[in-house]
């Protein structure tokens, strides 16, 4: 085998290997991710709690349409809960401060990934800030 060929079989082997490592790190396609059984989440937030997001088929009044759905996880090595009202208080029963201003300042799951331009954070990470002060 000539000398190139070598290199050649060299750079592919080990551009494989590099690739193989990023996937099994979760960082392809400049985004990071927690694999949590057959489920990537892709990590959209880590200031204080992680927020996660998934996009998976929501059934709808007649058929099911892919959809992206939020989850969050109180550190990297705690369950992955849906982003809910319920799951946030159980999550974090012992932040009465956090509870309260959300229970106040959000009004429906939909809302609990609403995200302010002005101070580019998600609002459910300002108040979790604003709570641990």
């Amino acid at each position: 085998m000539p000398a190139k060929a070598g290199r050649i079989l060299k750079t592919v082997d080990m551009k494989i290997m590099l690739l193989s490592i990023l996937l099994y790190a979760g960082i392809i396609n400049g985004q990071d991710y927690r694999e949590v059984g057959k489920r990537k989440y892709v990590i959209v937030d880590t200031t204080g709690f992680y927020l996660y997001s998934y996009k998976m088929l929501v059934q709808g009044e007649k058929i099911a349409r892919p959809e992206t759905v939020y989850f969050f996880s109180v550190d990297k090595e705690s369950p992955v809960l849906e982003l809910t009202m319920d799951n946030l208080e159980k999550a974090f029963a012992s932040n009465p401060k956090f509870r309260y201003s959300l229970e106040a300042s959000i009004h429906g799951d939909k809302q609990l990934i609403a995200y302010d331009k002005a101070i580019k954070m998600y609002k459910i990470k300002y108040l979790y800030s604003q709570a641990i002060k």
